[in-house]
C-alpha cells in the first residue's frame, strides 16, 4: 500500500459525518480539493466566500452535522480575510480545527497563522498528499479537543 492510500486512518476514512469545508475564491481549488477528499471519503463542501463558509458552519452547528475541518483561503480579495473569517468561524464553532491556505506563505507568516489559531499551514497549489496529511492532522486534534473539553479553551 503506497503511502498515498495511507494517509487516512479507517476509524476516520469510515466516518460517514468526516465533513471538510473548503473555502476559496479560485473555482479550480474548490473544484480540485472538493474531488480529492471526496475520493478519500470525505464529505467536502465548498464555499466561495467568508460569510458563506460562516453560514454553512451555523447551519452545521445548528443542525448536528458539524465540520470536521475547515480548509480557509487567507486572500480572498473583495471580502472579509481569512484572518477575519477565522475569527467568526472560531465564534460559531470553538472546536473547528481551521487549516490556513496560501500562495503566498513566508515562514514568519506560517508562524503568525499559527499563533492566532490556525491548526496548519497548506501551501498552494497543493497535491494530493499535501492536502490529506493537513486534513487528517486537523482531524486528530478535533478528535483530541473531543475528548478534552478544556483542549483549547482559554481561561
Amino acid at each position: 500500500m503506497s503511502q498515498t492510500t495511507q494517509l487516512l486512518p479507517r476509524e476516520f476514512a469510515a466516518r460517514a459525518v468526516a465533513r471538510v469545508l473548503i473555502v476559496d475564491d479560485e473555482p479550480h481549488v474548490l473544484a480540485v480539493g472538493k474531488a480529492v477528499l471526496e475520493a478519500h471519503g470525505f464529505d467536502a463542501v465548498t464555499s466561495h466566500s467568508g460569510e458563506e463558509a460562516l453560514d454553512l458552519v451555523r447551519k452545521g452547528v445548528e443542525e448536528g452535522m458539524r465540520f470536521t475541518a475547515a480548509i480557509l483561503d487567507i486572500t480572498m480579495p473583495g471580502g472579509a480575510s481569512g484572518f477575519e473569517v477565522l475569527e467568526w468561524l472560531r465564534a460559531c464553532d470553538p472546536r473547528l480545527p481551521v487549516i490556513a491556505c496560501s500562495g503566498y506563505f513566508q515562514e514568519d507568516v506560517k508562524d503568525l497563522c499559527q499563533a492566532i489559531g490556525f491548526v496548519d499551514v497548506l501551501h498552494k497549489p497543493f497535491n494530493l498528499e499535501s492536502l490529506c496529511l493537513a486534513v487528517r492532522r486537523a482531524m486528530l486534534q478535533d478528535a483530541d479537543a473531543a475528548s478534552n473539553p478544556h483542549l483549547g479553551t482559554a481561561s
